[in-house]
């Protein structure tokens, strides 16, 4: 018998007090070890009871918390039913793409004819100047590095018609100007009539001609410096035309503040500025990617965007709706005119506003910040402006409401059976402790349990529940322990069936009625979530019994102290029972040491 896997059992430390290593049996030729544990396996018998009735406890408060979790997913599903908005189902059909709407569960029925006047907008800051000016013509190509180091090489120039093409070499020193004339040059060498031309107001490089033509980096990145490669040709009235995306001066955000003011002469110092009165502290060596970061993870409750398309810093409001955007320079740091909104133009965001009408006469103007808009328990989501007047059909949504009871059926009847198994099931005896699994071990373990019969019995006793109002029985629903012949079983086990067209016929006819059954103050499932609420609370009806400190834990701890005591008492026995054996064995050598003297002294007599 193992002592020690015992003292385990209740966490005892338990240690041999003979020295852990014992031989006996070396005179007398027994096994003394075999004997002794014979021994003490049959007088150990009431500690092995006290032992296993502590492992069943422990097996039994695992199969409670598995209980408890069962009974708190049921609980969940009926507390939501004690909610209007989940018994309470309606739906809202929109005949238009731009006006989604969605209906609460106080939603008032009916169709709503919608014009939509005006969707919400955001409160735009919009800087009056460039953020880094046009370059003149005189600028060479290696000074133009706003957004790509510039690197020379070789642009061709294709006409698409015949094939032909020329190459044009851009040096770094080659100024803006003679870049212009270059490409003139190659439009006339392949047959092009048109010119390139550059507008140092908006910064872009423009080229047309009467034939279809390409513009290619051979080497270098020509195109990439004066933003030709992601632009499109255009062909329009007999003529195309290729035109920069953006400004030669468009910024790349990783440039840092002081950098961006070398290009405009201006000066920028560390500091703080503030917007909608929020402390914004930035250095002047920053990059303008990480200043906007900064800005847009502040609560300034603005997001500031840099295009570099425009060339101009914008900044929006998050709250969508009538919205101030302040800005103030309180270090003189010179931060809002480096980013050309210092002076700007402000566009003040506008409310929604939609038009409703239940009988498509009377009209109601109804506004929001936003462009989700509420009216009568209805919330229209607006996408866009339409002059066409909408309709919403707003109605209760049977199938959803019948699928929800189902649902609550489903779960109670998923929960009843595994009460039902619990309390049914048989141990499994075909395996030894060492071969089964943790589930194996904890079958039966709750058969015939007092607790857990009391809970079962409770909760099937809600199907003859009686509530108040118009409808008092889950009956009354087509909720039922089944057909004549069927319920008695049904009833036995708790397990309910659905009839599903008198579910529906009942929802229809008064929707209100149905949501009483279950919400109402002596509702249901407001009764139901009580009691369960009841069982599974902490230091509730579980707890006090497979919880902590619970009648379990107290039950084992008392055994725990008659196992120690038990150990303790076999720990003396088996010692007792290795000196007994001992002295017998040393007995055994004291006779046979006189025999072999005594025999030895008669042979000495027989020689003489």
């Amino acid at each position: 018998m193992d002592l020690s896997k015992i003292a385990s059992t209740i966490n005892m430390r338990y240690y041999s007090q003979l020295g852990g290593f014992q031989v006996g049996g070396a005179v007398s030729g027994l096994d003394t070890q075999s004997i002794i544990n014979a021994i003490l396996e049959a007088e150990s018998q009431p500690l092995q009871n006290l032992t296993e009735k502590y492992e069943k406890y422990e097996l039994m408060q695992k199969a409670y918390e598995e209980v408890k979790t069962k009974l708190r997913e049921f609980r969940d599903l009926v507390y939501s039913f004690k909610l209007q908005s989940t018994v309470v189902q309606k739906t809202a059909v929109s005949s238009s793409s731009l006006l989604s709407a969605e209906a609460s569960s106080v939603a008032v029925t009916g169709v709503y004819h919608v014009k939509i006047v005006r969707t919400a907008t955001y409160t735009t800051l919009a800087g009056a100047n460039e953020v880094v000016p046009s370059p003149d013509s005189t600028k060479t190509f290696g000074e133009l590095n706003y957004m790509y180091t510039p690197q020379e090489g070789t642009v061709r120039l294709y006409n698409n018609d015949t094939g032909n093409y020329v190459d044009v070499q851009v040096l770094s020193t080659d100024t803006i100007d003679d870049i212009v004339n270059k490409l003139n040059s190659a439009l006339s060498s392949v047959g092009i009539t048109g010119s390139a031309s550059y507008d140092t107001n908006t910064g872009k490089l423009s080229i047309t001609s009467d034939k279809n033509f390409s513009l290619v980096d051979i080497t270098g990145n020509f195109t990439k410096v004066f933003h030709l490669d992601e632009a499109s040709l255009n062909y329009s009235s007999g003529n195309y035309s290729l035109t920069s995306t953006a400004s030669v001066s468009g910024l790349s955000t990783v440039k840092t503040l002081l950098q961006i003011a070398t290009y405009t002469s201006k000066t920028i110092i560390s500091g703080k500025v503030k917007i909608n009165g929020v402390e914004i502290e930035f250095d002047q060596n920053e990059t303008l990617s990480s200043l906007i970061k900064k800005i847009n993870d502040s609560e300034a409750g603005v997001t500031v965007s840099y295009d570099y398309h425009a060339n101009r810093v914008v900044i929006t409001s998050k709250t969508s709706g009538p919205e101030a955007i302040t800005l103030e320079d309180t270090d003189g740091t010179g931060l809002f005119s480096l980013l050309g909104i210092e002076n700007h133009s402000l566009f003040v965001g506008q409310k929604a506003h939609l038009q409703i009408s239940m009988d498509g006469t009377n009209w109601v103007d109804v506004y929001s910040n936003t462009n989700d808009v509420e009216y009568n328990g209805v919330t229209f989501h607006i996408s866009g402006v339409t002059s066409e007047t909408i309709t919403v059909d707003v109605k209760i949504d049977t199938d959803a409401i019948v699928e929800k009871i189902k649902g609550f059926v489903d779960k109670w009847n998923e929960t009843m059976d595994y009460l039902n198994e619990k309390l049914t099931e048989e141990p499994v005896t075909d395996k030894s402790e060492e071969e089964m699994t943790e589930e194996e071990k904890m079958k039966g373990v709750l058969k015939g349990d007092d607790l857990l019969e009391e809970i079962f019995s409770r909760l099937r006793g809600f199907i003859t529940y009686k509530a108040e109002g118009d409808i008092n029985y889950l009956w009354e629903l087509g909720i039922s322990t089944g057909d004549i012949g069927t319920g008695y079983e049904n009833m036995m086990k708790g397990h309910l069936e659905v009839d599903e067209e008198k579910l529906k016929q009942i929802v229809e006819e008064d929707l209100n009625k149905v949501w009483e059954f279950f919400g109402g103050a002596n509702g249901f499932a407001t009764q139901l979530d009580d009691y369960l609420w009841e069982q599974v609370k902490f230091n509730g009806r579980i707890d006090q019994f497979a919880g902590i400190s619970g009648r379990i834990e107290r039950e084992q701890r008392f055994l725990a102290t008659q196992i120690a005591s038990w150990i303790e008492r076999l720990s003396k026995r088996e010692q007792e029972l290795w000196r007994k054996f001992s002295a017998m064995e040393e007995v055994i050598s004291q006779l046979q040491s006189q025999g072999s003297w005594i025999s030895q002294a008669l042979q000495g007599s027989n020689n003489k």
